[in-house]
């Protein structure tokens, strides 16, 4: 009897391990539906207080052939 309990235990959690695998799978192809495909959407943070100002100068170059 304890044999069937525990084959029934262990049948049941592989089922829920197996059942989230496929719960985030589906989730994200759902996400991804609502987007047409090539649309681009560009996330910015609005809050320019913490905006770094010091990133160097443009030092043009030519090139030397040789």
């Amino acid at each position: 009897m304890r044999d069937v309990f525990y084959t029934i235990v262990v049948v049941w959690v592989v089922i829920q391990i197996y059942k989230s695998f496929i719960k985030p799978k589906s989730n994200t192809t759902q996400r991804n539906t609502t987007r047409q495909e090539g649309d681009v959407t560009i996330n910015t943070n609005t809050n320019n207080n913490n905006r770094n100002n010091d990133q160097g100068e443009y030092v043009d170059f030519e090139e030397i052939k040789d």
